[in-house]
């Protein structure tokens, strides 16, 4: 088995160092190209890790390939353009997201054209070599996932920076305030990562009555910060079907 990735850019080269440094294809069976580069070696799976604006140009390179599995990881591209470029092949749509720097992402991933068990099995021992993935049901799920977990880890750094804001206006140096939320978060994903309660059932653990937590939560109630976010969430949503459009 051999796979070609097209698109030598960051996302690229963290699949491709995924892939090798968890064995999931010797180095001589891994491609990695780029737009310079004029051959496109033969394989049994091709990856575009390429800007959805570069998908056009790209799939030049496999003018005329049929029986393929053709991985894409480009926000905002169906599977039905994918498979009218590129006919013919089985089409996998994902949508990793920046854990992938570190070996955590969480990629959902949709599939067009029937998986035999053993290529199904193929394509999570390759999105899970950077993270956990998910496969979903349809296009419409990957763009819902888009604004959830796609985009999630910059609604969370949005978050963490206005905490970080508030501990410096309590008097905080700036470093000891990113230091204070950055454990913070780490702690509170590890402790959930550990147990089998939903994130609601820890709120309540940690939720003393009439202590400073709950304080803090009946005020994010009371100025409707859950709808807040679903209205955040809705306008990401909005925008990956647009984006796929």
């Amino acid at each position: 088995m051999k796979i070609t990735i097209i698109g030598n850019g960051t996302m690229g080269g963290l699949i491709k160092d995924a892939l090798l440094k968890k064995h999931v294809f010797a180095k001589a069976d891994l491609f990695f190209i780029g737009r310079d580069d004029t051959k496109t070696p033969d394989a049994n799976i091709y990856l575009f890790a390429v800007k959805p604006q570069d998908f056009i140009e790209a799939s030049k390179r496999l003018k005329g390939v049929k029986g393929k599995i053709l991985i894409s990881i480009m926000a905002g591209v169906p599977t039905a353009k994918i498979s009218k470029i590129l006919p013919g092949n089985k089409i996998v749509r994902s949508m990793p997201n920046l854990g992938a720097k570190t070996f955590d992402s969480m990629t959902t991933w949709m599939a067009k054209g029937n998986l035999t068990p053993m290529e199904k099995k193929m394509i999570k021992t390759i999105l899970s070599s950077f993270g956990e993935e998910l496969e979903v049901k349809n296009d419409d799920m990957i763009d819902k996932s888009t604004a959830i977990s796609g985009s999630g880890p910059g609604f969370m750094y949005f978050i963490a920076d206005s905490l970080t804001k508030q501990a410096v206006k309590f008097g905080f140096a700036k470093d000891d305030a990113q230091k204070l939320i950055k454990q913070m978060f780490t702690g509170t994903i590890n402790t959930w990562n550990s147990s089998d309660a939903t994130a609601a059932e820890l709120q309540k653990k940690v939720t003393s009555k009439k202590g400073t937590t709950e304080a803090g939560i009946n005020s994010f109630k009371k100025n409707k910060l859950p709808t807040v976010l679903s209205r955040g969430l809705n306008a990401a949503y909005k925008r990956a079907k647009q984006l796929s459009k």
